[in-house]
């Protein structure tokens, strides 16, 4: 009996470490063919099985494997880590069972991370949930930094969270406005360069970023009609818990006028660079005249 794992390297290995131990199996086979051959094999000392990590094995290596899987006997589990399996290894597994752990994204990521505090005996607060959604890393460095704040006394606070978290956030539109609002231009044009570099569109950033500055704008209404708005109110926002009270934050004190100039010069960019002109340098003038609009002024 061949079980394929596939998926989330990180949900797929759980997954099948729990098999291998409802059968007895307690480490992997090196994945050659003498090995998986002897351990197919019931000895003295255990039952016949194997657990064969295929993550790093060659197209050659794979072909050698595959004839012993294929006569592998129906009462002998092999159960196969395989989280992106090749065209190949894929076909074959169509005829076996194949159990794939997709990792999950946005609100799923969310609510995993929920149920994965749970599970260490904590309570994870929505607003700490989806920051740590928002981080650089795989599931498995959440799951280390969710062992992290499992020792941490609570209340849990995003404060607390922030200085023990090790992965890195990413760059986003918020990092962008922010730096534009400090007036920090060495920090704005910094996190334009790396989004360039990670493959990042202009295009798309020019619409992610024109997106953060009308919520800032919905922020700012807000703020005008309820100084201390409730959490009622953020839903208003039509933005996630974390994302309104960050825009919040950055509206307290922005002058009408550069908000309006700031959405009338994102405007602007958008439409010269969906005319066909360079949409990195619309994207960078942007910026520049934004810097420019803001109290702070460039620094």
């Amino acid at each position: 009996m061949v079980i394929a794992f596939t998926g989330d390297p990180f949900l797929a290995k759980e997954a099948l470490l729990q098999e291998a131990s409802l059968r007895g199996l307690t480490h992997f086979t090196e994945p050659t063919p003498e090995a998986l051959a002897e351990a197919q094999s019931p000895g003295l000392f255990g039952q016949a099985g194997a657990m064969l990590d295929l993550r790093e094995v060659s197209d050659g290596e794979w072909k050698a494997l595959k004839p012993l899987l294929e006569s592998a006997p129906e009462e002998v589990a092999v159960l196969l880590l395989d989280p992106k399996p090749t065209t190949a290894r894929a076909a074959f597994y169509r005829t076996r069972e194949r159990r794939d752990f997709p990792t999950p994204k946005g609100k799923d990521l969310v609510r995993h991370l929920e149920n994965r505090a749970k599970r260490l005996g904590f309570r994870l607060p929505a607003g700490i949930a989806q920051y740590l959604a928002s981080l650089e890393g795989d599931l498995e460095a959440l799951e280390r930094e969710l062992e992290k704040l499992a020792l941490l006394p609570p209340p849990l606070t995003l404060e607390k969270v922030e200085r023990v978290v090790a992965l890195k956030p990413p760059v986003s539109g918020f990092d962008l406005v922010r730096a534009v609002l400090e007036g920090d231009t060495k920090a704005a044009f910094r996190h334009l360069r790396r989004l360039r570099e990670e493959g990042e569109e202009p295009l798309r950033l020019l619409g992610a970023f024109a997106w953060q500055f009308s919520l800032l704008a919905r922020a700012w209404m807000l703020l005008k009609e309820n100084p201390r708005p409730t959490e009622a109110d953020l839903a208003r926002l039509e933005a996630h818990p974390y994302a309104a009270k960050r825009a919040l934050e950055l509206a307290r004190g922005l002058p009408k006028e550069a908000l309006e100039a700031s959405l009338d010069a994102l405007i602007q960019a958008e439409r010269r660079a969906k005319e066909g002109k360079d949409p990195w340098l619309a994207l960078e003038r942007a910026v520049y005249t934004l810097l420019h609009l803001t109290p702070a002024g460039p620094a």
